[in-house]
């Protein structure tokens, strides 16, 4: 999934050490915060999605 500019913006309020947390691991990959953030939360939909039934949807 690729995310522009032009991708929709959802702000979102994180306490500040894991946001801190975030930041060194985004450095660590060589990533933006929101690259990272946009990351995570793709390998946990696809953790969850492998873990449904089959037919099921969240």
């Amino acid at each position: 999934m690729t995310v522009s500019r032009g991708s929709p913006i959802a702000q979102v309020r994180l306490p500040e050490e894991l946001k801190a947390w975030l930041q060194h691991e985004a450095i660590d990959n060589r990533r933006s915060l929101n690259s990272e953030i946009v990351v995570r939360l793709e390998q946990s939909r696809s953790a969850q999605q492998a873990n449904q039934p089959q037919g099921a949807q969240a």
